[in-house]
């Protein structure tokens, strides 16, 4: 079939096409069921609303249970029932209304006179309550059928009641108890309500407290009017001080889909804190759900295969003429490396120069002695042949480096920047000696350590100090001078090398590393490779630029090298 990067292939064609339907399907496919999430919490929302209504409207029975006690009047047992009744029967999800008074260890007898204040004994039982200094006893209950043993009871003998009453009294507000298990309704909780009563000096006096089912107000508020409830799973929690504790919950008869919750809190209700938490069935979901996705993908596969046809069709015709178009490619691909090879032998050539030189110079020099002054010493001749070693070694190290220079999987390794700069000094050495040139490094030994490929890391230092001292040679500086020092900054490490033989010329800094860019103070090719070695295998960054500064307190003028590495 059809093969190149000048060709289409009908499997990428097809590899396209069924990823943009797909793609598009599954954006149209997020758009709905963003809709339907959407949709979801509004109705969620209203219905949240509606239940927090009908708490506030039940609640509100107790503000009128309390007139019965304004102006420090107290009903009648009588009178408090038929007006509890007539609330019960509006509203089914009281269980119960009382009326608790405030009563003291001195007045105990007086409300005693019928019944005892009683109290839950570890058995179970019900038992009189020993002597207090406070006592809130149930005093009225309606209904009373079914709740006998409530009557009498002192609610501050169970914690969860007293800590809602001490809490009502503190605050002078209505409070709400946590959800309590209700005896005469197995496995329903409901909630107990306390709507303070004052004296004339807004002292609290009495509660009148109401028993409500969280069950049945829920059935009234969501479920009773609007039969897709039964398709969502609901959860109300307690969340007052982070209890997080579950007091009811709905659960559809069908799966639900677990990928779509929604959790949020209602409006404070005298205190306490609950949440509503919603989560749709599977049924729900898909009713909601229509066939544009699966349309969108259908049409999608559909212009695929159209479109796969055409192009097949139409590059099977064109075939002759991509296959010239191939043949035309890989002659230019083969002209390419023949380019990077000749590229590579030149700057082999231009390194190479330097250390010929250097070898050159120290045979023409042991000849010139032996010829003038007879055999030299044997420390003079081991001197000069460990030069001409150290350097027929580097020249060798240079070509193993250049044969592998564009290969990416080379095994990098941490080393100190200190002894590849001693690496480097000792291969110049002789020309610095020379030119007297001096070299101020960083006072302490310096343990900055780089990441990266050694050997290419000392041409790229070797190179930049050449250039230097072509300068001072070119421009014949009086006392030359090179300064090498490192430092750390932003997470990155800088090497910053600069000389005192007065710089760049500025129109040609911009240009000076590129290749085979040629000024009186260098070649080109050399500044040319450093750029790669410190860009492409070092992942950083090499710059230059002119300056004035000072070293050993001497004013001095000249280019500024600066490598940037990453730590």
């Amino acid at each position: 079939m059809i093969g190149n990067k000048y060709k289409l292939h009908v499997s990428s064609i097809i590899i396209i096409g069924l990823f943009l339907s797909i793609s598009i399907s599954y954006l149209i496919n997020n758009i709905e069921e963003k809709n339907i999430q959407s949709r979801f919490q509004n109705i969620v929302d209203d219905k949240m609303k509606s239940f927090y209504r009908e708490i506030l409207i039940n609640l509100e029975t107790l503000y009128t249970l309390s007139i019965l006690y304004n102006n420090d009047q107290i009903p009648s047992r009588e009178e408090f029932s038929i007006e509890a009744k007539k609330i019960i029967k509006r509203h089914s999800a009281i269980h119960a209304l009382e009326w608790i008074p405030i009563v003291s260890n001195e007045k105990r007898k007086l409300f005693e006179k019928n019944f005892f204040f009683t109290e839950e004994s570890k058995n179970n039982n019900m038992v009189k309550v020993g002597k207090k200094d406070e006592y809130f006893p149930v005093y009225y209950v309606e209904p009373f059928k079914n709740n006998e043993k409530a009557l009498g009871f002192d609610l501050s003998s169970d914690e969860n009641r007293y800590k809602t009453i001490k809490k009502a009294l503190e605050t002078k507000s209505p409070q709400v108890t946590q959800a309590i298990e209700l005896v005469q309704k197995k496995n329903k909780k409901g909630f107990l309500a306390f709507l303070p009563i004052f004296d004339e000096n807004q002292n609290i006096k009495s509660f009148v407290l109401g028993v409500f089912v969280i069950e049945d107000i829920f059935k009234k508020s969501i479920l009773e009017e609007d039969k897709t409830s039964n398709e969502i799973n609901f959860k109300i929690f307690d969340t007052t001080n982070n209890i997080n504790e579950e007091i009811y919950s709905h659960n559809s008869l069908n799966k639900i889909y677990k990928h779509l919750k929604y959790k949020k809190d209602l409006p404070v209700i005298w205190s306490r804190q609950w949440t509503f938490e919603a989560i749709p069935s599977l049924k729900y979901i898909n009713e909601r759900r229509s066939f544009v996705t699966e349309l969108s993908l259908f049409i999608g596969i559909l212009l695929t295969i159209i479109v796969s046809y055409r192009i097949n069709k139409f590059y099977n015709l064109k075939y002759e003429s991509i296959q010239e178009l191939k043949n035309k490619d890989e002659i230019l691909y083969i002209q390419s490396r023949y380019a990077t090879i000749g590229e590579t032998l030149s700057n082999i050539e231009h390194q190479w120069r330097s250390p010929l030189s250097k070898v050159s110079s120290n045979i023409i020099s042991l000849q010139s002695e032996i010829e003038f002054k007879g055999m030299p010493s044997q420390e003079k001749l081991q001197s000069s042949l460990n030069n001409m070693q150290n350097t027929l070694v580097y020249m060798s190290n240079l070509v193993d480096e250049f044969k592998n220079f564009h290969i990416q999987d080379k095994i990098k390794t941490n080393f100190l920047f200190d002894d590849t700069l001693d690496i480097a000094l000792k291969l110049l050495e002789h020309d610095f000696t020379k030119l007297e040139l001096r070299v101020k490094r960083d006072n302490k030994k310096n343990q900055v350590r780089i990441y990266g490929y050694q050997n290419e890391f000392s041409q790229v230092l070797i190179n930049i100090l050449s250039n230097c001292r072509d300068a001072f040679i070119e421009r014949r500086v009086n006392k030359p001078l090179v300064e090498i020092f490192t430092y750390e900054k932003d997470n990155k490490k800088f090497i910053t090398i600069r000389d005192n033989a007065g710089g760049i010329d500025e129109k040609h800094i911009e240009n000076i590393f590129e290749q085979f860019f040629t000024t009186k103070q260098s070649s080109g090719i050399g500044l040319h490779l450093c750029k790669m070695i410190i860009t492409e295998h070092m992942n950083g960054k090499i710059s230059v630029k002119n300056g004035t500064f000072y070293i050993n307190k001497e004013k001095c003028t000249g280019a500024i090298f600066t490598i940037e590495l990453p730590v």
